[in-house]
């Protein structure tokens, strides 16, 4: 292997990990519901405000997109790091192939 593959080899090793801390987390704050606790917990008190009350209502809003980013940039990292180990297991097979 030349050096650029060399490092798109650690690069993705870097990836696959990342993307296995994140689906290690994702799976803990799943198995102990925090988003769903977190959620419900917003949506209670959207609903207890009125309709005048916008600065609080936003600032739950807010919040809940937050949740949502998080959640979201946690599945992206697990996808990519799928994505990886695939690329990973391809480089494995051709160096397999030229030790013959």
């Amino acid at each position: 292997m030349n050096n650029a593959d060399e490092q798109r080899y650690a690069d993705l090793v870097d990836e696959m990990q990342q993307g296995r801390d994140a689906y290690t987390l994702k799976e803990k704050l799943m198995k102990e519901s925090l988003f769903i606790e977190m959620r419900a917990e917003l949506m209670r008190k959207f609903e207890k405000t009125t309709f005048k009350e916008q600065e609080e209502r936003t600032e739950i809003w807010r919040k809940m997109q937050t949740i949502a980013w998080f959640d979201n940039n946690l599945t992206q990292l697990i996808e990519n790091g799928k994505l990886a180990e695939d690329e990973l297991s391809s480089f494995d097979k051709v160096k397999r192939l030229f030790k013959r």
